[in-house]
């Protein structure tokens, strides 16, 4: 899982970025507004933690501009010394999912962490339908008219990354990393041949429902048509 968070305390920034290696997480750290905004413009995030004070403005500011912009409700977690209980109850009003305060310990926060995580992504399903296509989770196949389609390991983890995320701009990194567990090192042009693969395979097209688009200088994404999404 991939956490940006918004907090200017070096310190704090060392802290949860350990635990959160520990946990098999990759935090990426923003110290101001700004330069979060940026980056959520062109880059792919699981979660986001953010602190009340960054020096450039404050964390409910973000918050709103993230629920206002982003096309995808990406779980919120802040972490602040603002402990009141109206600053509590503004910060869940306005979206966020969650709310610790400083100073946090290892365990309670990678389990708020964790629970988040299985907020999005409680399917209690082993088969995702997203008509005409299915999804075997135990099987590890994708069916097209219920006929499987022969997809190499990496176009699996590709189809089900997409269509769980399906309407979300999903960048070249994100998937890199969520794909092949490897930063953006790695020469993106991996990334859009096995697209142009998992495209032609799965025969993903306005006329089966979906449209599969390069979004130029960000990544891709996958929309249903008939839903619009």
């Amino acid at each position: 899982m991939r956490i940006g968070l918004l907090e200017d305390d070096a310190g704090q920034v060392e802290v949860l970025q350990r635990w959160a290696s520990e946990a098999g997480y990759i935090i990426v750290p923003f110290h101001s507004g700004e330069s979060l905004k940026a980056a959520l413009e062109t880059d792919t995030f699981d979660m986001l933690m953010l602190d009340w004070n960054p020096p450039d403005t404050t964390g409910t500011e973000i918050l709103i501009w993230v629920r206002e912009k982003l096309d995808w409700h990406i779980p919120i977690l802040f972490i602040t010394r603002r402990d009141s209980e109206d600053d509590v109850v503004f910060a869940l009003e306005q979206g966020a999912d969650d709310y610790m305060i400083k100073p946090v310990n290892r365990n309670e926060t990678l389990a708020r962490i964790k629970a988040l995580q299985r907020r999005v992504n409680n399917r209690n399903s082993d088969v995702l339908d997203f008509p005409p296509y299915q999804i075997n989770l135990v099987e590890r196949t994708v069916s097209y008219h219920n006929q499987p389609v022969d997809l190499t390991n990496k176009e699996f983890e590709l189809a089900n990354l997409m269509f769980r995320n399906h309407g979300r701009l999903m960048s070249r990194a994100y998937i890199l990393e969520r794909v092949w567990g490897t930063r953006a090192s790695l020469n993106t042009r991996t990334v859009d041949t096995h697209m142009s693969r998992l495209r032609a395979k799965l025969q993903i097209k306005p006329q089966n429902g979906w449209q599969l688009s390069a979004v130029y200088h960000h990544g891709y994404r996958l929309i249903n048509i008939a839903n619009n999404q």
